[in-house]
């Protein structure tokens, strides 16, 4: 168990919370530009190709083009995240708008705007470092036609969801992985704070249409009302009634819309009279069944604030029936809600700790995510153990949330599974490595250079090479050199199969981000370099 204080991670930056943003990206215009292209020409290549699924049966051609698109994009995140709005008619990255004629005059930023369009889409923030498996699901999103079907989960891990926009109740999010957030066109932002009037409207339109409703908007008009704390007092008997009524009708809906009311009322009322007699139908609404019953509400509602406010204010009860309904819930929508709310509410450390040692893989899972969001540093020590578990999810996961955490045991412990069985989590691995500020970096850049020779997947080994470039040191820029010449120009006589293009230009991209100009005599001999590819990569990075 942790100290009863346990300790979080400041600032926190997590896009659970009411639908918000990745870490805020660094205002390069350039860059970030350059980001959006590197997206558009992933969208545009996919496209061709017809879908995710699609890639196997293209030819050859078509799937180099799309890994490709993919390296490329994934390259450029890995540097830093990006945050794109999509406001009238317009590009706006980094809360900046992007000027018309850039995208009018690149065919396919002009494709890449028509689709967001077309899909309702108004925002897409990407983590930095996001896995080039969630960057090619934005992509196949991206390329869907609009107003199609309702679509199903992408996958069942947690967090992650997606849902098709629909007149009815659109949703929050259109796509969800663990670094990528898609979401729809705002509505009208309300200017003004909600009135009285605005707390009774949902309770009286409710009760135009269903019956139990109707002496509960007359009990809280009452109370609203009350010109003195006797009546105040009186009316708040009466709305409790219909509380426990409600209560034991197991009447969600009813009791949103009350909590609703309450919570607008007592901020009209402030410090003044009627206080008193509010609170006290406030700590009815915080008993267990109607907290669970409000709970429930979540996932349906689009403004979830007044009844987080309800919740904060039980605690850790909150968070048990919370996490309770985390772990019951069958769809991706609503366990995202549940997620999003335990991590907003940010209580039940104590709880999530237990779960930890639990023998159900989803449930430690789910625990693990929702610490790392949260931040709780000492977590980490009960994270780094699972990275040993035999469970490839729990040791995903495990890896995703020491990476949220990043403190010096949680760096150390995911440096120390750069051999895992599992791509993930030597990719992320890869990633603490240029993370480190600990000393020892020449034999963290050995460590790392070997298992980079080892390595046969293309992610994996992208990764290790920015995290060489990252580490900075003397020997790794000596191995990213060696990496990026062809073998007879690193040692006379040498008979090793030159390597791939790609990862040549990574390497050279790793040496001149660590670098600079100090590269300029690699980057002129890689001009000439016969393979065409390299030799282009190098003469764009003069």
């Amino acid at each position: 168990m942790p100290p009863l204080g346990y300790r979080r991670a400041t600032p926190l930056s997590s896009p659970a919370i009411a639908g918000g943003a990745p870490a805020p990206v660094v205002p390069d215009a350039r860059a970030a530009r350059e980001r959006l292209r590197a997206l558009a020409v992933l969208v545009d290549r996919m496209a061709v190709v017809g879908g995710g699924r699609a890639i196997m049966n293209a030819d050859p051609k078509t799937q180099a083009a799309v890994r490709e698109a993919i390296r490329d994009f994934a390259s450029r995140i890995r540097d830093d995240p990006m945050q794109c709005r999509i406001m009238n008619g317009q590009f706006v990255l980094a809360g900046a708008p992007v000027d018309r004629s850039h995208t009018q005059n690149d065919p396919l930023l002009t494709a890449l705007l028509q689709r967001c369009v077309a899909l309702g889409i108004g925002g897409i923030s990407i983590r930095q470092g996001a896995a080039p498996g969630e960057l090619l699901m934005l992509a196949t999103v991206l390329i869907r036609p609009p107003q199609g079907p309702e679509q199903g989960p992408v996958s069942r891990d947690t967090p992650t969801s997606m849902r098709a926009i629909t007149a009815e109740a659109p949703p929050q999010e259109l796509m969800r992985s663990w670094s990528v957030l898609v979401t729809p066109v705002e509505g009208p932002v309300q200017q003004r704070a909600p009135s009285v009037a605005d707390g009774l409207s949902q309770l009286n339109s409710l009760a135009a249409d269903w019956p139990p409703a109707a002496p509960v908007a007359t009990a809280v008009q009452t109370l609203a009302v009350a010109r003195s704390e006797g009546e105040a007092a009186q009316a708040a008997d009466a709305v409790i009634r219909q509380i426990e009524a409600a209560e034991s009708r197991a009447d969600g809906r009813l009791l949103e819309a009350l909590a609703r009311a309450m919570v607008t009322l007592l901020h009209a009322v402030g410090t003044g009279g009627g206080r008193l007699a509010m609170e006290r139908v406030l700590r009815h609404l915080q008993r267990r069944r109607v907290l669970e019953l409000l709970a429930m509400r979540l996932p349906s509602t689009t403004d979830r604030l007044p009844l987080l406010e309800i919740l904060a204010r039980a605690g850790e009860v909150s968070a048990e029936e919370l996490v309770k309904l985390l772990m019951e819930a069958d769809d991706p929508p609503s366990r995202r809600a549940y997620f999003d709310s335990i991590v907003s509410l940010d209580v039940g450390g104590a709880l999530l700790f237990e779960m930890l040692r639990d023998s159900r893989w989803f449930v430690v899972r789910n625990a693990i995510a929702l610490l790392g969001e949260m931040g709780v540093e000492t977590a980490d020590a009960v994270m780094v153990p699972l990275l040993r578990n035999k469970d490839d999810r729990i040791r995903v996961a495990a890896a995703r949330g020491l990476l949220r955490l990043s403190t010096p045991r949680a760096l150390q412990g995911l440096q120390a599974v750069i051999e895992d069985r599992h791509p993930e989590v030597r990719r992320l691995s890869a990633t603490s490595y240029g993370l480190t500020t600990t000393t020892g970096v020449r034999t963290l850049a050995a460590r790392l250079a070997a298992a980079f020779e080892r390595e046969q997947e293309e992610d994996v080994a992208l990764e290790m090479l920015a995290a060489l470039g990252r580490l900075g040191s003397a020997d790794a820029i000596q191995r990213l050199i060696r990496i990026a010449l062809p073998p007879q120009a690193v040692e006379e006589g040498s008979r090793v199969a030159p390597r791939p293009a790609y990862l040549r230009i990574a390497a050279l991209e790793a040496l001149v981000r660590a670098r600079g100009a100090a590269t300029e005599s690699t980057i002129e001999l890689l001009a000439q370099d016969p393979d065409p590819q390299v030799a282009a990569a190098a003469a764009r990075m003069r």
